[in-house]
């Protein structure tokens, strides 16, 4: 499932992935400025993943800090000002600095490979984000493609869903499950 799903979102088309990505961009954006976070945690875009990092800049002269996803094999995520970053053997990039702890009040975008109407997600099977999720105070924000959404992605008891998802479509907070287009 989770092949077939990766090659969906590879299979996007150039044109149609750059106007998805500005769009889901600009809702990610208007989600951050309403949410009043002073830190957000972003991710560097794997495997056709949507690609967040142009929001570095915009949150940087908004007077938001970012900090990024860094990972150890069986642990909850760490987050961290990245002051410089190397690659491992899969291809994904690993931001080096400074720990951050995040607080009620931050952020965290959350990548998937698939999404359901509950906000529970399907990720790349690691089990980072479940774990950060069950531990980490910050609220949770999924960002995906709307095709990777779905009705129900397969759950086990540890997953952790996100608080609400953006697309290009729009922002789906899936306690209230208000609608935001």
């Amino acid at each position: 499932m989770r092949r077939r799903l990766r090659a969906r979102r590879r299979a996007i088309a150039p044109p149609e992935r750059a106007a998805a990505e500005v769009a889901a961009r600009d809702h990610l954006w208007a989600a951050l400025c309403a949410s009043g976070a002073p830190r957000v945690a972003l991710y560097r875009a794997f495997d056709g993943e949507l690609d967040p990092e142009p929001l570095v800049a915009r949150a940087h002269a908004a007077g938001i800090a970012v900090v990024f996803p860094a990972w150890r094999d069986a642990e909850p995520l760490t987050f961290v000002e990245a002051e410089r970053w190397t690659v491992d053997a899969r291809g994904l990039a690993i931001p080096h600095g400074p720990v951050i702890a995040l607080e009620p009040a931050d952020l965290v975008v959350v990548p998937g490979v698939a999404f359901d109407d509950d906000g529970y997600r399907l990720g790349l099977g690691g089990g980072h984000y479940d774990r950060t999720l069950a531990i980490c105070p910050a609220r949770s924000l999924g960002l995906a493609f709307e095709c990777q959404r779905l009705e129900r992605v397969p759950r086990a008891p540890w997953d952790r869903p996100v608080d609400a998802l953006v697309t290009e479509r729009g922002h789906l907070t899936f306690a209230s499950g208000e609608k935001n287009d």
